[in-house]
C-alpha cells in the first residue's frame, strides 16, 4: 500500500495529478487485495504466500499505478507516456517471470493462477482506456478491457461459467498479444489507424478465445437435470 501511495505521488507531483488519481490507484490496489483476503484461504495449499505470489503482488501494484493516469491523460507529455510504457513492459515482462518462477519452485496453486488471471485482466482494462482517452483508438476498444468482467456477470446465473478452465497456452497467447497490440498503440511514434488495425485483430482473437472458452464449459458442465 505504502509502495501505490509513494509512487502515485510522484507521478502526481511530476504531472499535476489532482488527488483523485490517488484514490483511483488505491481503490484498484485495494480491489486486488480483496481477492487475495477472499481467496487465499481456500485456494492457497502453501503455508506462505511465495515469491511467484510476490511478483504478481508487484505486478498488481504497477498496474495500480497506471490506473491513478486514467482521467488525466491531457496532463501526460511524450515523455511521460513512455514512462508509463516502460512500466507497463516491466508489468508484461513478470507476468511471464511468475508463472516460470512457480513452476521451477513446485508452488503453482489455483489462488496463484486467479491472482494472476486478475492481475492480467485489470492490466488490459486501464491499457485499453489510456489507449482510447489518447484517442489512438475508438470506444470499442474498451470492449477488450471489459470481456474479463462480462465473463464473470454472464457466470452469475449460469453454473457452468463459474467452473475452473484447464491451462491453455491458446489462452496465455491471446492474453499476451492484446497486452501488446495495447503497449504498441500507446507509443507516441504509432498513428490511430496502425494502432487502430493491430487492437481490432487482438480483440477479435481474444472474442474468439473467449468463445471457445465458454463452449468448453458449456459441452463439459453437467445441467441440473443431468444429476437428477
Amino acid at each position: 500500500m505504502l509502495g501505490v501511495i509513494f509512487g502515485i505521488h510522484i507521478f502526481a507531483t511530476e504531472w499535476g495529478l489532482p488527488s483523485q488519481s490517488l484514490l483511483q490507484a488505491l481503490g484498484i490496489y485495494s480491489g486486488i487485495g480483496l481477492l487475495v483476503i477472499i481467496q487465499l484461504p481456500n485456494r492457497m495449499p502453501h503455508s506462505s504466500f511465495g515469491i511467484a505470489n510476490r511478483i504478481t503482488l508487484i505486478r498488481a501494484i504497477i498496474v495500480s499505478l497506471l490506473a491513478g493516469m486514467v482521467g488525466h491523460s491531457s496532463v501526460i507529455t511524450e515523455s511521460g507516456l513512455w514512462l508509463i510504457l516502460f512500466f507497463a513492459a516491466v508489468t508484461l515482462t513478470l507476468d511471464g517471470i511468475d508463472g516460470w518462477v512457480a513452476r521451477r519452485l513446485h508452488i503453482q496453486s489455483m489462488f496463484g493462477a486467479c491472482f494472476d488471471m486478475e492481475v492480467d485482466a485489470a492490466f488490459i482494462l486501464v491499457l485499453a482506456v489510456l489507449t482510447w482517452e489518447l484517442e489512438k483508438v475508438g470506444g470499442w476498444v474498451l470492449l477488450a478491457g471489459a470481456m474479463r468482467y462480462l465473463f464473470m456477470v454472464a457466470g452469475l446465473p449460469m453454473h457452468a461459467l463459474r467452473q475452473p478452465l484447464p491451462p491453455s497456452r491458446r489462452r496465455q497467447i491471446v492474453c499476451v498479444t492484446q497486452t501488446m497490440a495495447l503497449l504498441f498503440a500507446l507509443c507516441p511514434s504509432v498513428g490511430p489507424v496502425t494502432a487502430s488495425t493491430l487492437t481490432g485483430m487482438a480483440l477479435f482473437l481474444l472474442i474468439i478465445s473467449f468463445g471457445r472458452d465458454v463452449s468448453l464449459l458449456l459441452a463439459t458442465t453437467p445441467s441440473a437435470g443431468d444429476h437428477s
